[in-house]
This record gives structure tokens, sequence and C-alpha cells, in this order.
């Protein structure tokens, strides 16, 4: 089989057996189709998948990580999800039959490097949300708090939020059911009042473009909204507050910035696990070290005497540079 054709069967089964989300599907299919393409410009256009054998695969590692004029130098973690795609496929090709042996199990993934985000702040986040009060229409306004409000008050993902329907809502309980979470797994975000609100101002809104389907958040004229008018939506509302060209205010980042906020309000990392749909506590380990001021409060703890009282000392004043002075010269 060839490697076009094994590609299309790969991703129908990462679909409909796996039950993988669109983004994860997109993710593999853009990270094998730039393979493909590789393949091509380097003499290999679609071959059997059995005539892909390890030092292949390794020419293209090392093209990925810099290796030539024209090598890509992506960083350790964007390299691995590009290998972390043609391990699932060979994996999946070996157990199908096409190949004897996986050539990809060889090769050793990079260190993971740490990831480099821009945090969101409270202050950013709650001046994008203002801003939806100035677009040209009330069912613009309405629409866009509700989406940036279950967006910075939820943590949900960004196709969580457009397969989002109506009745995922439960304004009596404020509860958001996300239903089409990652891996096809289902979870229920508690409503804090300013989403809940948005929520209930938006619904009315949205019955009266009478749509023909079950999707929460619509665009005018009562299509589904779509991951392009997201994205249209997304840049408008925060070039409006200011922040046109600014990385950190998109979908991905506010969901950072939830998770941040939970554990900086005190929430325990199994329970910010759960809220965000993480399949285990190491992804939510992240949020660990962003909070400065979380770990200030945590310093006391490594002491012997972690309760012994130190308000005196931490109000006692820092001594003036000229005090030091003084105190150095009389040998104190």
């Amino acid at each position: 089989m060839r490697y076009s054709e094994a590609l299309a069967d790969f991703l129908a089964y990462a679909t409909h057996e796996k039950g993988h989300s669109k983004t994860t599907l997109k993710c593999y299919g853009n990270r094998l189709r730039n393979f493909a393409r590789w393949l091509a410009a380097n003499g290999h256009d679609d071959p059997p998948v059995y005539a892909i054998p390890t030092p292949v695969l390794r020419k293209y590692y090392y093209h990925l990580s810099g290796a030539g004029a024209a090598g890509k130098r992506l960083r350790p973690r964007t390299l691995r999800g590009a290998l972390h795609a043609l391990r699932c496929f060979f994996a999946w090709a070996h157990e199908a039959g096409l190949i004897e042996e996986d050539p990809v199990r060889e090769i050793k993934l990079p260190k993971l490097d740490a990831p480099i985000r821009k945090l969101a702040q409270d202050s950013e986040l709650l001046a994008v949300l203002e801003a939806t009060g100035n677009q040209a229409s009330e069912f613009r306004c309405v629409r866009d708090r509700a989406v940036f409000a279950t967006l910075i008050f939820c943590g949900v993902r960004r196709q969580e939020l457009l397969d989002m329907e109506v009745d995922h809502v439960n304004l009596e309980d404020r509860v958001l059911l996300v239903q089409q979470g990652k891996g096809a797994k289902s979870r229920s975000v508690p409503l804090c009042p300013e989403v809940a609100d948005a929520l209930a101002a938006w619904l009315p809104v949205r019955q009266q473009q009478k749509p023909q389907h079950p999707t929460l958040f619509t665009i005018e004229g009562g299509r589904p909204l779509g991951d392009q008018s997201l994205t249209k939506l997304v840049n408008e509302t925060k070039a409006r507050a200011g922040f046109k060209d600014d990385p950190a205010i998109m979908p991905h980042s506010m969901r950072h910035a939830c998770g941040t906020r939970l554990l900086r309000n005190g929430a325990d990392l199994k329970s910010i696990s759960v809220w965000l749909g993480h399949a285990d506590l190491q992804t939510t380990s992240i949020y660990l070290h962003e909070s400065e001021e979380q770990l200030r409060k945590v310093g006391p703890l490594a002491s012997m005497s972690p309760n012994a009282p130190r308000k005196e000392a931490e109000e006692a004043p820092k001594p003036s540079r000229a005090e030091l002075v003084r105190r150095h010269r009389q040998g104190r």
C-alpha cells in the first residue's frame, strides 16, 4: 500500500476507532502530509509504506532538527509533535500488517523543553471582555461577550467551544456540559456568575435568529459559528481592547490563564485537571510554576519550623542605605 493510501486509512482509523478530536486529527494530517512532501522532494514520491526504512526517517528527523541549509531548526517540543505523529502512523501500520517492523521505534524523541508562553493577565482579559460592548450590533455585543466569558472563565478548548450545543447549558444548576472534549470525553464545568449571566443574555438573542441546528454559538443569520469566524471575532475584539498583536489573547492562552487562576485562588491540581479535561496530572502540573505569588506562600514550608510566627520580621521596615552604612561603621 502506498503512503498516501495508508495515510487516508490511518486518519479514518484515528477518527472512527480512536475517536480523536478534530484538532488532533488536523495536527496528525498536517504533520504526516509534511513528511510526504519531504519524501517527494528527496526522491521518494509516494513510496509503499514498507519501503520507508529507519534511515530515511532519521534523515527527516535531522532535517527538522536543523541539519543542512534547508533544515527547519524546530524546537524540541515541536519536533516531538512531528515525530509523535509518525510514531502513531507507523505503529498503526505495523498492527495492520502493512509492515513487518516499526521503523520509528528505534528513533529517540528529543528531551522536552519548557513551553514558551506569554500568560494573559486578568486585567487584559477583563479589558477584552469589556470591549465586546463596543461591537456594531446588539447581536455581536451579546454573542461576543458570551463567547469570551466561556473561554476566559471556563477554560474550554477552541474546538470544544465550537462544538457546544444549547442543551449543554444548564443555567438552573449553573453547569456547562463539555461533551466533545479531547479524546471524545465529556465533563461538567461549573459556571461562575460572569459566564452564567453572559449565557443567560445570549440564549434569547440566539433564539431570535431561529437557527435550524443545536449549536450554541452562531453568526448573524443563524448559521453555526465556525473556526474562521471565531478567529476573526477574537482578532477584532482584542484589537478594540488595544491588544491587536498580543499573542497571549488567544483561546488556548485564555485556557492556560484560567488554569493558573484556579491554582492561584486555591484549587488543587486534581480539581483543575478535571475542570480542564486533562488526561493526567502531569499535564496539569505545568501550572505549578506559573504563579510566583503562590510559590512565595509555599516558601515558609521549607523551614524546620514552618508555623513559627514571623509577623514582626515581616512587618519590620527595611533599614535605609545610610542606616546600613552607619551600622557597619559602628561594627554592628
